[in-house]
C-alpha cells in the first residue's frame, strides 16, 4: 500500500517506539524517511529515558519528549505533548509506536497527514493507515510504513558509534579490571523487562563460572539488573566485572567494547547488534523470526560470516501474548520461569558461544 502525499513535506515528527529493542529496530526506517527527505526537519518524540540514545542515530534535528505517567498524568501529559508539537508546525507524522495514545496525540497537534499501522483501534486517527503484518520480523513492520511513503528502505544503515563522552564509563571499568585495551571481554545479560522473559539467574551464574575458567578462560561481564541475583563477593571471587546502574549510552559504549553479547531476548540484544557486535540471544516466549537481532549495519552486512545466533527451544506456541501465566497451559518453574524458556539448556547456550567466539 502506498499513500501519495499531498506536498513534500517540510516539518516531519516520527514518534518511536516506548521499548529500546522497538527503537532499535526502527533504525532501517528512520535512515529511509530521511533518504527520502533529506532537506526535511525531522523531530523525533520519544521516552526521556531513550533520548540520548537516540541522538546517536544522526537523523533527528530535535527530539520532543513522549507522553509519560498513567491515569490523569497521562491524560495531562498527552495534552502537553500536542502542545509541544504545535509549535513545530509539523505537516507529517510518521508513527512508529503502536499504541493508541501516540496517534492521539498526533491528532490533537493537528498535525495534517497521520501514517502508522493500525494498530490498537486507532485507525480513526491515522488518515493513512499502514496494515500491520503479524507474520513477519519487527524490522519488516516497521519498513511497511517506510513503503507506504514511498521512500527507499536501506540495505544497510550506518552502526552506532560511540561518543568519548560515552566512552569514560567503559575505560574506568577496564582499569578497575586490569584489562588492558585488547581486551574483549563477553557480556552476560541476564536482565529483562518482564522476569519471565529472563533465563534462569541459575543458569547464567554458572555460564558465567564456565566461562571465566579453565584454559580457556575468557573475561565477562554481567549486566546484574531485575531479575537477576548473586551472593555477596560472587563476581570477585571468580573475576567478573558487574555493571548495573548505567545509562543506555555508557552500556553502547560498554557493548561496543565487547567481542559478544549473551543474553535475553531484551532490548541490551538490538543495541549490540546496532553496534556491531555478535549476539547469542536466548528466546523462549518470543522468537528470533519475530523479535531477534538483525544485520542492518554496513560493518555488518559485508561480514560474511553468521553474526547473530539464537537459541531456542522452539515451543509451537511461541511467540505467545506473553499473559504470564493465563494462557499458558504449563505451571510456572520454580523460579517463574515458562516452560519454554526452562527448555534452553546451559550446554546449548555454551555451545552457541563456542561458536561465535572462534576465529573466522
Amino acid at each position: 500500500m502506498k499513500f501519495r502525499l499531498p506536498v513534500a513535506p517540510q516539518n516531519i515528527v516520527v514518534r518511536l517506539p516506548n521499548w529500546m529493542g522497538d527503537i532499535l529496530m526502527t533504525r532501517q526506517a528512520v535512515h529511509g524517511f530521511r533518504e527520502l527527505w533529506p532537506h526535511a526537519t525531522f523531530i523525533g518524540m520519544v521516552r526521556l529515558p531513550h533520548q540520548q540514545l537516540v541522538k546517536r542515530f544522526d537523523v533527528f534535528d530535535d527530539l520532543l519528549c513522549a507522553p509519560e505517567g498513567t491515569g490523569f498524568t497521562r491524560v495531562t501529559s498527552v495534552r502537553s505533548a500536542a502542545v509541544a508539537l504545535r509549535a513545530f508546525n509539523a505537516d507529517l507524522a510518521l508513527v512508529l509506536c503502536p499504541s493508541f495514545e501516540s496517534a492521539l496525540t498526533m491528532r490533537l497537534a493537528g498535525i495534517p497527514v497521520r501514517v502508522g499501522h493500525d494498530t490498537d483501534r486507532r485507525g480513526i486517527l491515522l488518515n493513512c493507515p499502514v496494515p500491520f503484518r503479524s507474520d513477519v520480523h519487527r524490522v519488516e513492520a516497521f519498513n511497511d510504513v517506510v513503503r507506504s511513503v514511498g521512500a527507499p528502505v536501506p540495505e544497510v544503515v550506518p552502526r552506532l558509534v560511540p561518543t568519548e563522552t560515552d566512552r569514560g564509563y567503559a575505560d574506568r571499568l577496564f582499569r578497575t579490571m586490569a584489562w588492558g585495551q585488547g581486551v574483549r571481554p563477553i557480556f552476560l545479560n541476564p536482565a529483562a523487562a518482564k522476569a519471565p522473559r529472563a533465563w534462569s539467574s541459575d543458569k547464567f551464574r554458572a555460564l558465567a563460572e564456565h566461562l571465566v575458567s579453565g584454559s580457556d578462560a575468557r573475561p565477562v561481564v554481567m549486566h546484574a539488573r531485575f531479575p537477576f541475583g548473586s551472593s555477596p563477593g560472587w563476581a570477585e571471587r571468580h573475576g567478573i566485572a558487574i555493571v548495573d546502574d548505567l545509562s543506555l549510552t555508557e552500556l553502547a559504549a560498554l557493548l561496543a567494547r565487547c567481542q559478544l553479547y549473551v543474553g535475553n531476548d531484551s532490548g541490551p540484544a538490538h543495541l549490540a547488534a546496532a553496534l556491531g557486535i555478535r549476539t547469542v540471544t536466548i528466546f523462549g516466549s518470543s522468537v528470533p523470526e519475530r523479535t531477534g537481532p538483525v544485520a542492518m549495519c554496513s560493518v555488518l552486512a559485508t561480514g560474511g560470516a553468521e553474526r547473530h545466533v539464537a537459541v531456542t527451544a522452539s515451543y509451537a506456541c511461541a511467540p505467545c501474548r506473553e499473559r504470564f501465566f493465563v494462557d499458558c497451559p504449563s505451571p510456572p518453574t520454580a523460579d517463574g520461569q515458562p516452560r519454554c524458556l526452562d527448555a534452553v539448556t546451559l550446554d546449548a547456550v555454551k555451545s552457541a558461544i563456542e561458536k561465535m567466539v572462534q576465529p573466522q
